[in-house]
């Protein structure tokens, strides 16, 4: 076995290794194949080969003009979900017809702080800084809900770094400790609004929607997301699961 052999062997692994402990997270842009190559002193031909065969071994996906990512689970593209209170909620609604593929588009992110709404509902001062995103959430590119989420930044220090569009929100809280595994939720149907009739495509602003507001705990029972989901009825159900009486 040559040198660049055994070279692309522990490099693969430790790539692996990386992806299976969460240090990359499924939808993460990883570095480019030139920084690889300068990170592990070899040349960019040999990364090039040892990402194909992480491709074809379903680790990764190339995506042309954006590079190379961390595949997500396959279980990502389907269904996404009940609601429990014991469990983790994730999209917070079971996707009616399978097989559709799940997508993100973020339409903002950031810190908060001095607004007392999302402070209570987070069990915080409102001097605790709080980071909000705000996605829609897409099944094969169509709008099917918006999401309105926040976290504590203490519990996430350096949460900002990594875009949600690619990455599993729930992956990266877990990869902190810190995945809601205990919810408490409520729902009722609204009118939509304009801002959500323009976003989730909806005829008028008097359409009735899903909204979902659910709280969030940790394993240890921090209280560790706040969100409020609003989806459309006539593409997603929502089932709730209740113990038994």
């Amino acid at each position: 076995m040559s040198n660049d052999d055994v070279l692309a062997a522990q490099i693969k692994s430790s790539i692996i290794t990386k992806i299976k402990t969460q240090e990359y997270l499924p939808g993460e842009l990883l570095p480019s194949e030139r920084d690889f190559a300068t990170m592990y002193s070899v040349s960019r031909y040999l990364i090039h080969d040892i990402f194909d065969e992480l491709i074809s071994q379903h680790y990764l996906i190339r995506v042309h003009g954006k590079g190379t990512f961390v595949r997500k689970p396959e279980q990502n593209r389907v269904a996404l979900g009940v609601l429990n209170e014991s469990k983790n909620a994730s999209f917070t609604s079971l996707v009616r017809n399978f097989g559709i593929e799940i997508s993100n588009k973020c339409l903002g992110t950031g810190i908060i702080k001095n607004r007392k709404y999302f402070a209570d509902k987070l069990g915080l001062s409102e001097e605790d800084e709080i980071y909000g995103i705000h996605r829609i959430r897409l099944g094969n590119k169509e709008p099917l809900a918006i999401e309105f989420t926040y976290v504590p930044l203490h519990f996430f220090s350096d949460i900002d770094n990594y875009n949600f569009e690619h990455i599993s929100l729930y992956d990266y809280m877990k990869s902190k400790n810190h995945l809601p595994v205990k919810f408490n939720e409520t729902m009722m149907m609204v009118e939509a609004g304009e801002k959500l009739q323009k976003h989730l495509h909806l005829p008028s602003a008097t359409s009735i929607v899903n909204y979902i507001e659910f709280i969030g705990y940790d394993e240890n029972g921090n209280l560790v997301e706040y969100t409020e989901s609003y989806s459309r009825p006539d593409k997603l159900e929502v089932r709730f699961v209740t113990n038994d009486i």
